[in-house]
């Protein structure tokens, strides 16, 4: 049998845990949102690029940065600039650059999938201590 000292220290515990989990789940819903930003965007660049026609010139607006635009031609012999991390910039072919950025695209669906999963994960563990500590305080108020 449980003790009213005993059944306080789970209640403030399960608080804390509460508290934790809470504070992770709002982590994670940033993480999905931020993930599913970075599918748009990457979604966008490709079929952007899917769509410069093949041998001839095309206006494009490039964004600069700082709200900055430029209007230049590229033609689909362009070659692509891929930023891939830690300043690192690399030049494909228009077909190679559509090809990285597909795998690209798993790569963050596959992140995104393993946010949503650890989201559920979270949420169950959630309700499970939400359970306890109302059970806890139904039996608090029952002792006193």
């Amino acid at each position: 049998m449980q003790t009213q000292s005993d059944i306080e220290n789970r209640i403030n515990e399960l608080a804390s845990v509460i508290q934790v989990l809470e504070n992770y789940y709002e982590s994670i819903i940033s993480r999905i949102y931020l993930i599913g930003q970075a599918i748009e965007e990457t979604k966008a660049a490709q079929a952007a690029i899917e769509i410069l026609p093949e041998g001839k010139e095309s206006e494009i607006i490039v964004p600069l940065g700082g709200d900055v635009l430029l209007k230049t031609k590229a033609d689909s012999s362009t070659k692509i600039m891929i930023k891939v991390g830690g300043g690192v910039v690399m030049v494909k072919k228009k077909d190679e650059a559509i090809s990285f950025l597909k795998d690209r695209i798993d790569e963050l669906q596959k992140a995104l999938n393993n946010a949503q999963q650890d989201k559920k994960t979270v949420e169950d563990k959630l309700e499970e201590a939400r359970y306890e500590l109302n059970e806890l305080l139904k039996r608090s108020q029952n002792v006193r």
